[in-house]
């Protein structure tokens, strides 16, 4: 039972992201340069580059990249919100 409830929080969560980061981009390219286009676009990156392991026989690529800016997290936050609405 307890995987579920991870793997759902998961879910909402990458949502979330999703549908920020869309409602950012949209809102970025509809601003022209300026503070409000900045605040929507820009991102804050953390990971790890993608690095390739070659053993001649198999190759092998790892890596993970977060991209985060403003609307993702708040899409973050209202999708947990809401899960938590509807779930109760």
């Amino acid at each position: 039972m307890e995987g579920k409830n991870i793997l759902t929080g998961v879910v909402v969560i990458v949502v979330g992201a999703l549908i920020g980061s869309f409602i950012g981009g949209f809102i970025g390219h509809t601003f022209p340069e300026g503070i409000i286009h900045d605040l929507f676009s820009k991102e804050i990156s953390a990971g790890l580059s993608p690095a390739t392991l070659d053993l001649r026989v198999l190759e092998l690529t790892f890596g993970c990249l977060l991209k985060f800016n403003v609307p993702s997290v708040i899409g973050i936050f209202l999708a947990a919100w809401l899960y938590r609405s509807i779930a109760k």
